[in-house]
């Protein structure tokens, strides 16, 4: 079983080797670098979480019995299949070990809280939030696992035995509560309820605000941790574009991933955010239960990288008030011409077009086009830094070819 798993991940791992040495990586490296560092205006191309539909392509199915090994391989041709779409993303020459943690205690990445979430297709039912009340913050888990140093060694080593002598095998040592961000929008949501937030932030503010004193706190503290403790480091994720910043991180203004792996501090990297839970709340409410926590822990890093999939058009204004937020995300529900003309040249614009009307609900190269140009249009008109990032797709409505065709769309409509 592991000798048949073992050649499946080699033959993967010289094919990501071969892919990640063309001249094209470098090429992009420095298009990357001056496209975030606010010095070029060529638009790049880029599609975030194709991992989303994977399982719509039939190369992509995995193999693998062993479940550590399985992993390599899905993240290996899921990177593979990324590269070969024609867009701007870099696939990088090395793959990285995640820690494995010490028993703490069950959902300690929910503050201690059971959370029964149910699906229901593409939905989650949020049936019972743990905090009601006040008195439920007595209940709340702020420590961080710790690190299995043996577990972790050995993990690695099964890799490095693997594959390490075609690919570059590098130890990721950040500790992170929810992913790369402070996760305070998304932790409240989980802990108060999606629905019940909306009325918790007008007939009980006192006992959010404790709340988000607790979680900015226990965020806070876990990433000076790691910094004093070396755990930072230029190059800590097998998927470079996940939580670091939603794109690319290249720039001329922190230090780029590359190896030999190097150790940085907070000022030295990306930190991204989002607060998709409070996509309904109003720009004040926003400020007051996420920015004026938040400010303080955004600068202490080198670049804030903002937004996901939620409406900041009214919330600009208080964003920008954060000294480093350098990527703001424009969706498809937020109002272009409004973004553009409060963000004009002075940060980096990331577009996302609604991928039904991409690549996910038919492909219809004209009516690409015509969003396309008009978003072009705008920006152009003020002046914008801006990028086209396709996100959020659920389908790709099996046709493995779609990507390919959607960039080569994109990039002729951005030339005319």
């Amino acid at each position: 079983m592991v000798n048949k798993d073992i050649l499946i991940l080699r033959d993967l791992a010289k094919k990501t080797m071969e892919a990640a040495q063309m001249d094209i990586q470098n090429e992009r490296r420095e298009m990357w670098s001056d496209f975030n560092s606010m010095k070029s205006r060529r638009v790049p191309v880029f599609i975030f979480d194709i991992w989303a539909v994977a399982h719509e392509v039939e190369t992509l199915t995995d193999i693998c019995e062993d479940e550590v090994f399985r992993y390599y391989e899905n993240a290996m041709k899921i990177n593979l299949y990324h590269s070969s779409a024609g867009d701007d993303y870099i696939l990088e020459p090395w793959v990285t070990v995640r820690p494995i943690y010490k028993p703490f205690m069950p959902n300690w990445e929910r503050y201690g809280f059971k959370i029964d979430l149910k699906n229901k297709g593409f939905s989650l039912i949020h049936p019972e939030p743990p905090i009601k009340s006040i008195d439920d913050l007595d209940k709340m888990v702020t420590g961080m696992p710790e690190i299995d140093e043996i577990k972790t060694k050995e993990k690695t080593e099964k890799i490095i035995e693997a594959i390490g002598d075609i690919i570059p095998v590098i130890p990721e040592n950040k500790r992170a509560r929810i992913g790369g961000t402070s996760g305070l929008s998304y932790s409240l949501g989980y802990l108060l309820g999606y629905e019940q937030l909306m009325y918790q932030l007008y007939d009980n503010p006192e006992m959010v605000h404790r709340i988000c004193e607790i979680l900015t706190k226990t965020v806070e503290d876990i990433s000076e941790q790691d910094e004093k403790n070396g755990r930072l480091t230029n190059c800590d994720s097998i998927f470079p574009a996940s939580w670091a910043n939603q794109a690319m991180v290249y720039t001329r203004d922190i230090p780029a991933p590359g190896i030999p792996q190097k150790i940085i501090n907070r000022k030295q990297r990306w930190i991204y955010d989002n607060c998709q839970e409070f996509e309904t709340v109003s720009p004040e409410m926003t400020n007051e239960f996420l920015l004026e926590y938040l400010k303080p822990f955004y600068e202490k890093f080198g670049l804030l990288a903002y937004g996901c999939c939620e409406n900041l058009t009214k919330k600009i204004p208080y964003l920008k008030k954060i000294k480093n937020l350098r990527r703001i995300a424009v969706t498809p529900w937020a109002d272009n011409e409004e973004c553009a003309k409060q963000l004009e040249d002075k940060y980096v614009i990331s577009w996302r077009p609604n991928p039904a009307e991409m690549v996910t609900n038919g492909f219809d190269p004209e009516r690409i086009v015509r969003i396309v140009k008009n978003a072009k249009s705008i920006f152009d008109r003020y002046g914008c830094f801006w990028e086209i990032q396709l996100k959020d797709m659920i389908t790709i409505e099996h046709d493995c070819n779609r990507f390919n065709k959607w960039v080569d769309v994109v990039r002729n409509a951005l030339e005319q």
